[in-house]
């Protein structure tokens, strides 16, 4: 008894929607590409770098349904990216600075966890390019997390926001590196788990947009 071969076209077919269900799983559930529009965590990421997201670390996310599986909380100083909790159709990206439990004080541009001042080592001025096209300075510093983990930061001399905040269960803070010029949980609140949508792993590619050319610097550089 023979068998019929298969069509080319339904062979081609049926290869690609194995490599499409493959692709969404992958993107699902494991890994996402994910570009940075703003200077909100500069120095760490510029505007133009194009990085990738770990999704699995937080927890399984089922597509479209909100809903997760496997929930694991972040370590402070990840940087994550989350749904925005005013609106879940944009994603954010940030630092997590506070834990469930933790107060967290913003004051003259110093930053406090649980009482204690974060210490910093100031490096020098830096000048950057802003997201629509202007040149910012603010001072570089390097911080040191309670978590010692050590990360840079731009601060300018004027505050945007002081208050003191104490982090509820199951919700976290977030700040941006470029304290100056961030919208974050200073002005909008805490990140809830389930807004989690996985962390910030590696730069795959940096486009400097003004000046038309590739960061080659940047490329594989790894993110903390």
């Amino acid at each position: 008894m023979s068998h019929k071969e298969k069509p080319a076209w339904r062979e081609w077919g049926e290869s690609l929607l194995v490599v499409a269900i493959l692709a969404i799983c992958i993107r699902s559930f494991i890994v996402a590409p994910f570009k940075i529009p703003s200077s909100s965590m500069l120095p760490t990421l510029e505007v133009g770098d194009y990085i990738f997201v770990l999704r699995y670390p937080y927890g399984l996310r089922i597509p479209m349904t909100g809903m997760q599986f496997f929930d694991d909380a972040p370590e402070r100083g990840d940087v994550a990216v989350f749904d925005f909790p005013e609106d879940r159709s944009i994603d954010y990206i940030k630092r997590i600075i506070g834990l469930p439990g933790d107060v967290i004080r913003y004051e003259d541009n110093k930053l406090f966890v649980n009482g204690g001042e974060v210490p910093r080592e100031y490096l020098g001025e830096r000048a950057y390019m802003m997201a629509a096209g202007g040149v910012d300075v603010s001072g570089h510093f390097i911080e040191t997390l309670p978590s010692e983990l050590d990360h840079s930061i731009l601060v300018k001399s004027n505050s945007i926001r002081d208050g003191e905040w104490t982090v509820p269960e199951g919700q976290y803070f977030a700040l941006g590196d470029n304290r100056n010029n961030s919208r974050d949980s200073r002005f909008w609140g805490f990140v809830p788990q389930s807004h989690l949508v996985g962390r910030a792993a590696i730069i795959w590619w940096s486009w400097d947009s003004p000046n038309k050319k590739v960061r080659w610097d940047r490329l594989g550089s790894l993110i903390h």
